[in-house]
């Protein structure tokens, strides 16, 4: 789902807010704002992936 989306808050709410979500994009900054998005929306446990993807793969870290 992404932050982009014009419907991103309708898909959004269909998830458990009480279930943990993995959070990311290509550098960061689309999935920060899609954490503080969520985290008004009322979700508890976000995980983002700082640096996005790109630092992922940076670090030497496997995609599949």
């Amino acid at each position: 789902i992404s932050i982009t989306d014009g419907d991103f808050e309708s898909q959004i709410s269909k998830l458990d807010k009480t279930e943990p979500i993995y959070i990311y994009c290509k550098s960061g900054a689309r999935s920060a704002r899609a954490c503080n998005a969520m985290e008004e929306m009322g979700f508890v446990e976000m995980y983002d992936l700082k640096g996005g993807i790109t630092s992922w793969k940076s670090a030497g870290l496997s995609v599949e």
